[in-house]
């Protein structure tokens, strides 16, 4: 088993996220793909400051992903409010979907629902925010979540970096978003989510 912390999937990612880095310099896809920002680790949550520290922000049509701001420093994790009565156990949100958000609000409007870590074990999953209230309210009661991944780095090295982004993109905004072609223009044909054109391009996804 791979530790979430495995030096050499981390290089990975970094050699992954210079080559996209080029193919957005040389071909303007539209995303952002920020520049290593080091994080300093946070033992509880082992792999999670690392990976962010190797982009800072990622974004494109579909999804935008920051640092939570409780892991910006040990001192902000040791500081952090934890709600007690969450029946989810306060998980931190790695990312959020945009999709939802008209483009020309998304200067005002952050982010949409988010995609949630399990800080106990690491999953990282995605879930309905209804389904989240409605757990709020009925904390006895089952729901539906889906577990994306078992820890933060291999989300980021096969879903949102890999082969794996296109499954992410359905399980959180349906296949027909997933599905999603260009009509007219230059690209007509080509997927209309711009990030999954840059993966595309790099041979990362399909």
């Amino acid at each position: 088993m791979t530790s979430p912390q495995d030096p050499a999937r981390l290089d990975g990612i970094r050699e992954k996220l210079a080559l996209l880095r080029r193919l957005e310099a040389e071909r303007g896809f539209g995303v952002v793909i920020g520049e290593p920002t080091p994080l300093e680790p946070i033992p509880d949550l082992p792999g999670l400051a690392e990976v962010y520290s190797l982009f800072g922000r990622l974004a494109g049509d579909n999804f935008r992903f920051d640092p939570p701001e409780a892991i910006l420093s040990p001192a902000a994790w040791a500081a952090r409010v934890v709600d007690e009565d969450d029946p989810m156990g306060s998980p931190l949100a790695v990312g959020h979907e945009v999709h939802s958000i008209p483009p020309k609000l998304r200067g005002d409007i952050a982010s949409g629902a988010p995609i949630y870590l399990d800080t106990a074990d690491l999953d990282v999953y995605w879930m309905e925010p209804d389904d989240y209230v409605f757990q709020y309210e009925h904390p006895d009661e089952d729901v539906e979540f889906t577990v994306i991944a078992g820890d933060p780095v291999t989300f980021f090295d096969e879903h949102v970096l890999g082969p794996g982004y296109p499954e992410l993109v359905a399980v959180v905004l349906g296949p027909g978003v997933r599905d999603r072609r260009l009509r007219t223009g230059r690209h007509a044909g080509e997927h209309a989510d711009n990030w999954r054109r840059l993966l595309v391009a790099a041979g990362l996804a399909s």
